[in-house]
């Protein structure tokens, strides 16, 4: 049997698996992926790309790619404002009876996407189908082992790390695999989690579904109307209506309430509700593909357990509603990938990797509880859960960390009511347009790979103290001090961080606030070693 030894093994190849291998690989770490399937995924699926996760591809260098295949996201109001152009759509959620009954239709959410204020990106609504292959290229580009029908056959790990063994599906041909991390990207019904014997917490299957790609040039009765989603709330048909691009659509339906009309959903079955239950019966349906699901709402109780990881479905999984779930998996996979590069290159000790779990996991408790709020509320309408739903932006940008990993006082919840981005340790950084040696860069464009320590000026000695402290412990580290490689054309920079001229920002390698100080310091560099002494667990 082949023998293959890699510092990191990730088992699944879906969006949160190749985001980890971009990401692990643009740290400089070494990683094999393995995938059971024989390509990237058809289905649309997740489609709704935040700006967080567009900042993520950003600074991945693949923005550009993802923006042109795909259709921005924008404001119902501002896209009509705009003369309803074809390269964007609107953000609307409706409920309608069918869409011959469009014109009735009732908005149950138009969020507010306005982050120009906030993000240097812009939300994306762009196919799985589209997505996956270009994080697949970037991934193989740098240097990633990606092998597609490809599966884990057992896993176990010992003190030093994790002996596996994975078989190509075709030809049968197995390899051993001793990797010191693993990360476990394979889904909802993740075998990885079932094997470690992981508790999850929540409501459970919320029921059995199908989503049905297909064909259709809905014009003639949509009159000019644009949406995302609409809740089709025919008694006799319910389901829900997703919109994609090139007249692709995807209805999704529990399948309890056909079972009436048969136990079997083939193509002509399917295409049978689809007219039903959207009211159209003269307009050609060209049914794609079928997937069938489960509806499920859990979070597993421990993201890590020694050596292997949990990221994405297998370790959040909830209703689609609010497309926080891919952007949450992509999330995953950056929090994560910094902190192992700290810890395989010596740079940091093992409990770095304790604050995937103490950061995620409430991040991912909240964003699966407000997907379950949304998917109930747009359901039944319930005003009294409407009320406890928080605004999609905030939950986007505005989630905030606690751990051991930020030199800073702790935050009461993970997902703040209103979005309050103040520099404060444990938020991502306030976005703030810059000049840098004659290019305009955000700050959140300055932590990609490294820490970045920011300074104000050069009255207190914070950048050459940091370079200090960086260089004796190995620890990758820009600084930029404002006036030298830094300019502030709008003088935004000291308000919306919290300091002043004699102060400085620590910024993680995700763009996180790691420390910040208002002001200067006696002893610069003795701070400053024991911020990175806590935050890189090097005690």
């Amino acid at each position: 049997m082949e023998q293959t030894d890699i510092p990191v093994l990730i088992v699944g190849g879906g969006l949160t698996g190749l985001s980890a291998a971009v990401f692990l690989r643009q740290q400089g770490v070494h990683c094999l992926l393995v995938e059971r399937h024989r390509s990237t995924t058809f289905l649309t699926r997740a489609s709704g790309i935040n700006a967080r996760t567009m900042e993520l591809l950003r600074n991945a260098g693949l923005e550009d790619t993802v923006v042109d295949r795909s259709l921005e996201l924008i404001e119902g109001k501002r896209w009509r404002e705009l003369g309803q152009p074809a390269d964007q759509i609107p953000w609307v959620v409706l409920r309608s009876r069918d869409l011959a009954d469009i014109k009735n239709a009732v908005i149950v959410e138009e969020p507010s996407l306005d982050v120009a204020d906030v993000s240097p990106a812009r939300a994306q609504w762009c196919g799985q189908d589209k997505l996956e292959p270009i994080l697949r290229d970037e991934a193989l580009r740098r240097g990633a082992d990606i092998r597609f029908h490809t599966q884990l056959e057992s896993l176990e790990q010992d003190a030093d790390g994790v002996d596996a063994v994975i078989s190509h599906r075709g030809t049968g041909e197995q390899t051993a695999v001793r990797a010191q991390y693993v990360i476990a990207a394979d889904g909802v019904r993740s075998g990885i989690r079932q094997t470690l014997g992981t508790s999850s917490t929540g409501h459970g299957s919320l029921g059995k579904a199908m989503s049905v790609l297909f064909k259709a040039d809905f014009d003639p009765v949509l009159h000019g109307r644009r949406f995302v989603i609409s809740y089709i709330a025919n008694p006799q048909a319910p389901g829900v209506l997703q919109t994609f691009d090139e007249n692709r659509w995807i209805f999704g339906f529990f399948c309890d309430a056909y079972r009436s009309g048969g136990d079997e959903f083939g193509t002509e079955r399917c295409e049978e509700i689809i007219r039903n239950a959207l009211g159209v019966t003269d307009i050609p349906i060209d049914v794609q593909l079928t997937q069938p699901w489960e509806m499920s709402h859990n979070v597993a109780d421990a993201y890590r357990s020694a050596r292997v990881f949990l990221a994405g479905d297998a370790a959040h999984v909830h209703p689609p509603a609010g497309a926080f779930g891919a952007n949450g998996g992509i999330q995953d996979a950056h929090n994560l990938a910094w902190k192992l590069a700290a810890v395989l290159q010596d740079r940091a000790g093992d409990a770095l990797l304790d604050t995937y779990h103490r950061e995620r996991h409430p991040v991912g408790a909240e964003i699966a509880d407000q997907a379950w709020m949304r998917h109930t509320y747009r359901l039944d309408g319930d005003d009294d859960l409407g009320a406890r739903l928080i605004d999609t932006k905030v939950v986007a940008a505005g989630y905030r960390y606690t751990s051991s990993a930020v030199a800073g006082p702790a935050f009461d919840t993970a997902i703040p009511q209103q979005l309050d981005l103040t520099g404060r340790p444990g938020q991502r950084v306030p976005h703030v347009w810059l000049n840098h040696n004659g290019r305009r860069i955000s700050t959140v464009d300055l932590a990609i790979d490294d820490f970045v320590l920011l300074a104000l000026s050069a009255q207190a000695p914070w950048a050459d103290a940091a370079r200090r402290v960086a260089a004796a412990a190995g620890i990758p580290l820009t600084t930029h001090v404002l006036g030298t490689t830094l300019t502030d054309p709008d003088g935004a920079l000291a308000d919306a961080t919290g300091i002043d001229d004699t102060g400085a920002l620590l910024l993680r390698p995700d763009g996180f606030v790691a420390w910040r100080s208002e002001k200067a310091a006696d002893d610069p560099e003795a701070v400053l070693k024991q911020v990175f002494d806590q935050i890189l667990a090097r005690a």
